[in-house]
């Protein structure tokens, strides 16, 4: 059986050959324009004919270094960016133990759904989903702080895309490691912090374990290195 963890460099082989295709089609079409044979272009960028022939054939080996020579040759610019299509699979990027982590503690007034699907047709998943009978939660697990204004922004998206279809409203929750390397780093986000993650994350854990609601958009400090300090929850508590 293929390991699953292959999925996401199949697709991104797959997309980058669409992209080498797309690449060659554009640069001929910019060539041509310009009125530039393909020695020509390939003198102005310094690179052999036999390059600019492979290029604009679809070839995925060039460098990126020779498509924006190529590029600017031709009287062009290469521009590189990134949207979001699809959410990493908790499995892919090891945060199943913090979600294991919440799952032991949520009482069963919560119900519980990981990688749950924003909305219809949105190939977007929050990473866990909790409902309640006056709110629903959800929960994404940040592994480490890159950017956090980026990742809480990537997450806010996320949030009004599940908030359509249901009246009752989805709190924030951003789940991350508890460690001194973290609260460091979220030190100097206090005020974002406060304005936007209010609820103190000891609050989230007693409205996870007692089924009462949270109230709020907040910030969950988990331990995954220590799975017995979250005693599975118990049907009598």
């Amino acid at each position: 059986m293929r390991s699953f963890n292959n999925r996401g460099a199949d697709v991104g082989r797959a997309r980058a050959r669409q992209l080498a295709r797309w690449f060659g089609h554009e640069l001929r079409i910019a060539r041509v324009t310009a009125g530039l044979t393909q020695d020509q272009l390939a003198a102005i960028a310094r690179v052999s004919q036999q390059e600019v022939s492979r290029v604009e054939a679809g070839a995925d080996g060039p460098s990126l270094d020779i498509r924006c020579r190529l590029a600017a040759a031709a009287g062009h610019e290469v521009r590189l960016g990134m949207v979001p299509v699809a959410s990493v699979r908790l499995r892919d990027s090891g945060q199943i133990a913090a979600a294991e982590a919440i799952l032991r503690v949520v009482h069963p007034a919560w119900t519980s759904t990981l990688e749950a699907q924003v909305a219809p047709g949105d190939r977007r998943a929050a990473d866990m989903l909790l409902a309640h009978a006056t709110e629903r939660v959800q929960v994404e697990i940040e592994r480490m702080i890159v950017d956090f204004q980026a990742q809480l922004r990537s997450a806010q998206l996320k949030r009004n895309a599940l908030a359509s279809g249901d009246p009752r409203p989805v709190r924030l929750v951003i789940a991350v490691p508890d460690t001194r390397a973290t609260r460091r780093m979220l030190t100097d986000l206090d005020a974002v912090m406060v304005a936007t993650l209010a609820v103190p994350s000891r609050r989230i854990w007693h409205g996870l374990r007692t089924g009462t609601p949270i109230g709020g958009d907040g910030l969950l400090f988990v331990r995954t290195d220590r799975l017995a300090a979250y005693p599975r929850h118990s049907p009598g508590e």
